[in-house]
Order: C-alpha cells, then sequence, then structure tokens
C-alpha cells in the first residue's frame, strides 16, 4: 500500500474545475484518495471505492479541503527594507518623487547589491516559510534588483539553491526593472545590453533556473518597444514573456502582450478594453495586483469585471515587494479581489488557485481532481466563504504536502 493514502473525515471539499474557466465544485463529507503524490480519486466519505479501503488514513478532522494557493507574482529576493520611504509617503510624497530623488527601486537596488548569495537564500527562506505556514505551495519569484549583471547572478544563484532545497517555485528573470544610475539617461543603450549580453549571459551561467523573461513597460522607465526587444530576446533564449503593464498609465502593455503571446501582462490597473480583448483572444492571463493599489493608496484598481466579461481567465497575486507592496499575506488579497475588485468568492479563489497556477504553465497545480499534485489545504472553518467573510481573522491552514 506504499504511496496509497486516503484523506478523511472532512466537513467538505471546495476546489476550481479545471475543465471549465470558473467553474467550481463543492462536496461535503468527502474524502481524496492519494497516489504516488498525486490525486486520484475524491468524492463523498460513503462512496469511496472498495480499493482504497486499506490505504493508509489521513485524518482531515472535520476542516474543509482545498487546493493551496498559488502566488504567480513576487519580487521574492532582495536586501534592505523600505519603511521609511514608506512612511515619507505617508507624509505626501509620491512613488513617482521618490523614484526621481534615486529612491524607489534603485534604493533596493543599492542593498541588494550589497547582500551575499547565503544572506539572500536566508531570507528567501525565511519569507517562503511565511508563505507556506499561510497556505501558498508554489510562487513565481522574479530578479530584478540587481540592475548590474554581478548581482542579477547572484540573486539567479540564490534561487537555484532554493529550488535545491526542495521550494515550489518558478523563476522569472527580470533586469530590466527599473533604469540604474550607471546608464541614467540612456534607456536604449540598457535594453540592448539587457537584450544582447545579460539575458543570454544569464541563462548560460544558470540553464533551467528562470522558466521565464519579464520587463516593466511604464511611462519614465522603460517603452513598448524596449519591453519588445528584452521579451524577443528572452523567447530566442527559451524563456517564456511576462509583462509589467499599465500600472500608473496606458502604455500599451496588455497589446503588448497579447503580440508577443505572453504568459502574463501584470498590475492592469490602466489596461484598455482593446487590451482586454487582445489578451483574451491570445490567451494571456492578466494577474492583477490589489495589495499593490492598496499600498500606494491608489484609487484605481485593475477592472476585474470587465476583463472577466471580456473573456480573461484573471489571476491575482501579491506582488510582494519593498517598496509598493510588502504583504505576505495571501488571504488579504482574497479579499481585496472580492472586496475591491467585485469578483465573486468563486472567482477570486480560482484566481489564487487554478488561473495562477495556469499562468505558470501549472496544470498539476491550483485544484483537486485526479492528476493534481497532492498538495491540500486544510482549513478550520464552516464554510470556505469566512476565508473573506471574517476580515480580521487569521486562518492558517494544515497544509498536507504529499508531492
Amino acid at each position: 500500500m506504499s504511496g496509497r493514502r486516503l484523506i478523511t473525515n472532512l466537513k467538505g471539499l471546495f476546489t476550481p474545475d479545471p475543465e471549465t474557466p470558473w467553474g467550481t465544485h463543492t462536496v461535503l463529507d468527502a474524502a481524496l484518495a492519494i497516489q504516488d503524490n498525486r490525486i486520484a480519486w475524491v468524492g463523498p466519505r460513503n462512496e469511496v471505492p472498495r480499493a482504497w479501503q486499506g490505504a493508509e488514513p489521513i485524518d482531515g478532522k472535520g476542516r474543509w479541503a482545498t487546493p493551496g494557493f498559488v502566488d504567480p507574482h513576487t519580487h521574492l529576493l532582495f536586501g534592505g527594507d523600505r519603511s521609511q520611504e514608506f512612511n515619507r509617503r505617508l507624509h505626501g510624497v509620491t512613488y513617482a518623487e521618490l523614484a526621481a530623488a534615486g529612491g524607489g527601486i534603485r534604493e533596493t537596488m543599492r542593498a541588494t547589491r550589497l547582500a551575499t548569495v547565503a544572506e539572500l537564500v536566508a531570507i528567501g527562506e525565511s519569507r517562503l516559510a511565511k508563505l507556506a505556514r499561510k497556505g501558498v505551495v508554489h510562487i513565481e519569484a522574479k530578479t530584478g534588483y540587481g540592475l548590474e549583471l554581478e548581482t542579477e547572478s547572484r540573486l539567479l544563484e540564490a534561487y537555484a539553491e532554493l529550488k535545491r532545497r526542495g521550494w515550489s517555485l518558478d523563476v522569472t528573470l527580470m533586469p530590466a526593472h527599473d533604469l540604474p544610475q550607471e546608464f541614467a539617461g540612456d534607456p536604449d543603450r540598457y535594453i540592448q545590453v539587457v537584450a544582447d549580453e545579460w539575458q543570454p549571459e544569464l541563462v548560460g551561467r544558470f540553464p533551467g533556473v528562470a522558466r521565464f523573461c519579464d520587463v516593466f513597460v511604464e511611462k519614465g522607465v522603460f517603452t513598448a518597444d524596449h519591453g519588445r526587444q528584452v521579451l524577443e530576446s528572452g523567447r530566442k533564449l527559451g524563456l517564456t514573456p511576462r509583462l509589467h503593464a499599465d500600472e500608473f498609465c496606458h502604455t500599451g502593455g496588455a497589446e503588448l502582450a497579447a503580440e508577443m503571446g505572453a504568459a502574463s501582462a501584470d498590475h492592469l490597473m490602466f489596461c484598455s478594453e482593446t487590451g482586454m480583448k487582445a489578451m483574451a483572444a491570445a490567451g494571456v492571463t492578466p494577474i492583477l495586483l490589489p495589495a499593490t493599489t492598496l499600498f500606494l493608496g491608489m484609487r484605481d484598481f485593475a477592472p476585474a469585471r470587465k476583463m472577466i466579461e471580456a473573456g480573461c481567465r484573471v489571476a491575482l497575486a501579491s506582488d510582494f515587494n519593498p517598496g509598493s507592496c510588502a504583504c505576505l499575506d495571501p488571504l488579504l488579497i482574497l479579499r481585496l479581489g472580492c472586496l475591491q475588485l467585485r469578483m465573486t468568492f468563486e472567482e477570486a479563489f480560482t484566481a489564487m488557485t487554478l488561473h495562477a497556477a495556469r499562468s505558470l504553465g501549472r496544470e498539476d497545480l491550483g485544484h483537486l481532481h485526479p492528476g493534481a499534485l497532492g498538495k491540500v489545504a486544510l482549513w478550520e472553518v464552516n464554510h470556505p466563504l469566512e476565508l473573506v467573510y471574517w476580515m480580521g481573522e487569521t486562518y492558517l491552514p494544515e497544509i498536507i504536502n504529499l508531492a
């Protein structure tokens, strides 16, 4: 019976349906069979197949089973802290003004350049452990706080070590996160260096570590043409494009993501309706980051409802980073999805599990159906709706990680 386990005594099971864009399944008094680390059967406890009667039991203790959360947009590794900058914003200094004065991403760049690989790994493990305690079973994590070849290389080396230690993450290469002081006033030259020299060198040094490439297309940072240059370079190296797009104004980022066949376009507070339709037609996942909007004190949350109506399979993510979203709380993201983006509970939960996983090409995460990895969250609630309804509650699931 090795490798055969049966989770039983569950109050219920709630999961997105991988066969439909927004469908979900609920099973009361449920049981869940796992073989060789993958889900083999799901259904009511009184219908467990006879062949599973002798499997190793796991007591669900009357809790609800759901898939664990997948976070498809984080900036996990960086040095330093920008709490003082945060306070300056509370005193009225804007994010753009801080960046123009040499703060923002470049402040974190300076701290990250001083960090060793060992320090970065320790930082990463601490943050990943916090996310895991809160129900996150897989993340996407970007480079981008080096803004020079050797620091970007150390970030990739640290990510490689985290993966070697068993942490479940996908890595995105993003040296085009901002314009470093060394290239001040010459974004064209910087983008050329990133596309023609740094990305090939980094992929060569760490083959197979990064799966994606990304670029910050935004007014005052990089243009859509810059973004296209970086993403085309990455694609030739075997990296799948992702894109920071339309965060502070409309830049055509969503349209560029569709043109490039990107896995995702992220932020999108100022996405055009043309961009929404283009993403839907191209199969690009819009990844919305409502905690960033909240953290920056902005009024314009991404138009999730319009995107869903346009046919987009929206995902939600944390955008964990030191300057615009110091958030390691998936339940806050879920609640903001419902309360600010006007998504239903079922939509928001699907956006943080199934659609988030699909944006990373992870078909076996984000749901609890046969073939999925055995990463199951057990919640001490009367119904999963309580995760949103009780706004101030800190629910910490037990993760049954058999994958």
